[in-house]
């Protein structure tokens, strides 16, 4: 079959799977019309809603300012001018206007404190903004409400009792201005229920608490209104007084304070305070909360049909620039394999039959690599048993790493030796060897399936064997019968005779070595006949007590425990030389003396590192251990051992809290600073503190609490709300500016930290802003 025709019937396949891909736009169109509907309606609602919470927390905050003026009023002392008599020569003029000028400073504080006036009822007077009106009548001719006379003004404001009272909205003349007021009303001194000696006036013009309002009216086309518990107006914008009444009966009514809609084409937003029992209303009409929607319906579909057309433009092309790599690798393919396609029913069947003999090779590949990793285990081992991974966490993360499984922290190290051999040497006892050690390795394996073994020369073993905790009191017996059944089994199929030298317990990942130290102890101090098979344990062997315990991996594992101030590690490496030197053998008072000379030079090795080489501290430390001496007794001895160390230790953890702290600055200060850099990683800030990657990552969880990535999000998106509240920068750049490659993933960030959209943190806070959200 020529291949134009192949190739044709590719192209046929790769057009009608497009052309079928191209019919989702349709459906999704549709779709989308819908879903906008409500997109646009909960946008709408959340950012009225978010308006009417921002009001009522600005109005309570301003209601709780002017509530602590007059507090302070009550605490500044107007008891001389309350408790007064009247006497005309007696009145202190000066103090009353000094008094006057004093308080008017307090409206600068508050924007609903301009306009205030306190009545004294002993003088008749009234102080306000910086003056004083010796009669109440002529304050009254200028500043009155309308629907007051003067003796009910005086009745029921200022001669009354109120308790931080606040009055309805009432039509008030300030100095020939005509205004709409609510009046927060305080009685003087606090407290005073039977007869007030004043009062204290705060009168508030709906425009100012009605601007707070405007966005929803300027957005929307809506109005709005707060009216108190009793459903008194205090301020209204595009709604008469009679339909505000209505309105909040009907909510007192209705238990549900979900958004609702009236007279079928309103909907209705209320949030009642729980401060002061108040309604914070807005009524959003259906067109102006549906505006938004029918711009998405005309976008969606202007853009479903014009990627019909073009998207039929681009099946074709497509089609015929996917179908062409097929043809060229089926010509490779057949250049390496020399296979021909027309035996295979198609194109892509042609190309699995070869690609298979590829993935085969692959996994012969990762077999190799398979192999390398078991030597990689093999050096691990090898690792433990010569106390070169010195911390009990390094050592759990490793053999993670490697796949390798311990039972428990509680185990046994013996050393399996193949009997018969002694010294010689060729090639052929090398086979034999070799294939001798493959069979008991296989052996102790299929009995013991989580032991770990490691060569050791050409006729030796070594293996490690932990246990559960609940199996430690039976782990001795344990050991004996696996041993026991390992000899049985190869010398009665293979005749090979084997002998085992065990160390004792270890109860740590970290005294492996010290087991292992132990069973190299029994084998050079046991005699084994030719072809004997025995088990031979440290603590039945005679002990020399003419040598001390502190082999030179240990005295190495002390000192780089030191110098990382791992002070728990220590102790238990002090306490592991103490009972074997003290509790397990018979030293001489010579051989004491030499050992503590020894761990004297080791502690004095550590001290003398390069980062507290000539410190004070060093010195100090050094002269305590040049100081010890044996004539203090043994216990006395070891306990300086673990002063002199805690000390050491604190000051290495001091000095690294102290670097650790600092870094994190530099991290923090070159956040700050390079937070608009959409390069910024991991990597680079290493780099440029000159830290390792994953020590500055844990490094930061550990002292802020928090990952790094997560830091810069929270950083990048606070910078950018600032962005948006004070400059006219579109979301688009504020994205860039702060270190995104796209607005797209900007505004996930942004709504996954604050759980609201860019648009609409930017029109809450200032709804005339609404064509900078592009």
């Amino acid at each position: 079959m020529p291949l134009n025709t192949r190739l044709s019937k590719t192209f046929r396949r790769y057009l009608i799977s497009y052309i079928i891909i191209l019919l989702f736009p349709l459906i999704t169109g549709i779709i989308s019309y819908q879903v906008s509907m409500d997109v646009a309606k909960e946008s709408s609602i959340e950012s009225s809603e978010l308006i009417l919470n921002k009001s009522k927390e600005i109005l309570e905050g301003r209601i709780t300012e002017i509530d602590r003026f007059t507090r302070q009023l009550a605490i500044y002392d107007f008891n001389q001018h309350l408790i007064a008599r009247l006497d005309p020569k007696k009145i202190d003029m000066y103090s009353l206007i000094e008094t006057s000028r004093f308080i008017s400073t307090y409206a600068h504080s508050n924007d609903f404190l301009e306009d205030f006036y306190i009545y004294f009822n002993n003088y008749d007077a009234v102080l306000k903004g910086g003056s004083v009106y010796f009669r109440a009548d002529h304050f009254y001719e200028i500043y009155h409400y309308n629907d007051l006379s003067y003796d009910q003004w005086k009745k029921n404001i200022l001669e009354a009792n109120h308790q931080g009272e606040i009055l309805p909205l009432s039509s008030y003349t300030s100095n020939k201005k005509e205004l709409s007021v609510i009046s927060y009303v305080q009685s003087l001194p606090f407290n005073s229920f039977d007869q007030p000696l004043g009062t204290a006036v705060v009168t508030i013009d709906q425009q100012q608490i009605g601007v707070l309002l405007e966005g929803l009216s300027k957005q929307y086309g809506g109005w709005a209104f707060v009216a108190d518990k009793e459903g008194h107006p205090l301020t209204m914008m595009g709604i008469g007084e009679v339909q505000t009444k209505e309105i909040v009966n009907k909510l007192e009514s209705d238990t549900d304070s979900s958004p609702k809609i009236i007279d079928n084409e309103t909907m209705l937003l209320s949030i009642q305070s729980d401060f002061n029992g108040w309604h914070y209303v807005a009524g959003i009409p259906k067109q102006g909360l549906m505006k938004k929607a029918e711009s998405i319906k005309q976008i969606t579909w202007i853009v479903t049909g014009s990627t019909l057309v073009v998207g039929i433009l681009l099946c074709l092309f497509l089609a015929y620039r996917d179908s062409t790599p097929i043809n060229n690798l089926m010509n490779v393919v057949k250049d390496q394999f020399g296979s021909e396609p027309v035996t295979h029913k198609n194109e892509f069947d042609f190309l699995h039959g070869n690609i298979s003999k590829l993935i085969t090779n692959h996994q012969s590949l990762e077999n190799e690599l398979t192999n390398q990793n078991e030597l990689l285990k093999d050096s691990f081992i090898k690792s433990l048993l010569n106390g070169e991974v010195y911390s009990q966490k390094g050592i759990s993360e490793r053999a993670e790493q490697l796949q390798i499984f311990f039972k428990g922290e509680f185990g046994y190290v013996g050393i399996l030796k193949i009997n018969g051999y002694g010294d010689m040497e060729n090639k052929e006892i090398h086979k034999e060897l070799s294939s001798s050690r493959f069979i008991i390795k296989r052996a102790l394996k299929e009995l013991e399936p989580t032991i770990l073994m490691t060569d050791l020369h050409s006729d030796k073993i070594v293996f490690i064997l932990t246990f559960h905790q609940e199996k430690v009191s039976n782990a001795n017996h344990e050991v004996k019968r696996l041993i026991n059944a390992l000899t049985q089994l190869v010398e009665k199929s293979y005749r090979i005779s084997v002998s085992t030298y065990i160390g004792k317990a270890f109860k740590s990942y970290q005294q492996i070595s010290r087991s292992y130290y132990e069973a190299r102890q029994v084998l050079d101090f046991t005699f084994t006949e030719i072809n004997e098979s025995k088990i031979s344990w440290y603590q039945d062997i005679v002990k020399e007590t003419r040598i001390f315990y502190y082999p030179i991996d240990l005295e190495l594992r002390l000192i780089n425990l030191l110098r990382a101030g791992e002070t728990n590690d220590i102790k238990e490496i002090l306490k592991q030389i103490f009972q074997e030197n003290f509790y397990e053998k018979e030293l001489s008072p010579q051989i004491v003396e030499q050992l503590l000379e020894q761990m004297k030079s080791t502690l004095i090795k550590a001290f003398y590192s390069d980062t507290y080489k000539y410190s004070d501290e060093s010195k100090t430390l050094i002269d305590k251990v040049l100081q010890i001496q044996l004539n203090l007794g043994i216990e006395q001895v070891w306990k300086r051992f673990e002063c002199i160390v805690d000390e050491y230790c604190s000051l290495v953890n001091k000095r690294k809290k102290e670097t650790n702290d600092h870094s994190v600055k530099l991290i923090i200060e070159l956040l700050e600073e390079n937070y608009g850099d959409s390069d910024l990683s991991l990597y680079r800030i290493s780099e440029k503190i000159g830290l390792p990657e994953k020590f500055v990552s844990q490094l930061f969880k550990e002292q802020l609490g928090e990952y790094l990535s997560d830091y810069i999000e929270k950083l990048r998106i606070t910078k950018a709300s600032e962005l948006l509240i004070t400059t006219d920068l579109t979301i688009e750049e504020i994205s860039v500016k702060v270190g995104y490659n796209s607005a797209h993933s900007f505004r996930r960030a942004f709504k996954r930290v604050l759980n609201v959209t860019p648009k609409v943190y930017r029109q809450a806070t200032n709804p005339n802003d609404e064509g900078k959200n592009i």
